[in-house]
């Protein structure tokens, strides 16, 4: 079962860890709402908690989605590092992190909303940016190793900006429910991701 997906009951804390406590109710809120349709008061009444409690953490709601941001970059960027440690060939490692991108995304839907908000990424929170760049410089460099073959910058370019749109395609279509009960099936979700991307690779290297 998903992690973002997990039930949690309102009124679960007690005296455990607070600031846990509101970043899961946050994930169970923006599964229902989106990132941007919740507020702390919300996510401290889901926790169980009063309305003041949220501010012993947060300065406010775009400095907990900030956490979630980066918290989910880092979840990923490690699925992405345990997919591909054991992987030489460049275009295997490629093929990899896409897949895992979109099963990430199927695992941690609230999580993937949050990481790809605009207002999000543009929050000064200290350890977003360094989590979101170090996850984008994982998947560029995978990208651009895996179309190394290309014999122009422009294949470079459109074979990088292809996997990109195909994989990140497909995270979307997760998320919001459009596979259906195929995003519960994770073999059959790799395996659907893993043919799309060999399937597009062949055919820009047919063109």
């Amino acid at each position: 079962m998903s992690r973002d997906r997990r039930a949690k009951q309102p009124g679960r804390y007690h005296h455990g860890d607070l600031r846990r406590a509101l970043l899961d109710a946050a994930l169970e809120l923006i599964l229902e709402r989106g990132a941007e349709g919740f507020t702390l008061r919300a996510a401290a009444r889901a926790a169980g908690v009063s309305d003041a409690a949220p501010y012993h953490h947060f300065s406010d709601k775009e400095a907990l989605l900030a956490e979630l941001g980066a918290e989910g970059f880092a979840l990923l960027s490690d699925k992405i590092r345990a997919a591909t440690a054991d992987l030489s060939d460049a275009r295997e490692i490629a093929l990899a992190m896409g897949v895992e991108y979109v099963v990430f995304a199927a695992h941690h839907p609230a999580h993937f909303r949050v990481m790809l908000s605009r207002r999000v990424l543009q929050t000064q929170h200290p350890g977003l940016a360094g989590a979101a760049m170090e996850t984008f410089t994982l998947v560029r460099e995978a990208l651009l190793a895996g179309a190394a073959r290309a014999a122009s910058q422009l294949e470079v370019e459109t074979l990088i900006f292809s996997a990109w749109a195909l994989v990140h395609g497909y995270a979307f279509l997760v998320v919001e429910g459009h596979l259906g009960t195929l995003a519960e099936d994770e073999p059959r979700l790799r395996a659907l991701i893993r043919a799309s991307i060999m399937l597009m690779d062949a055919g820009i290297a047919r063109s």
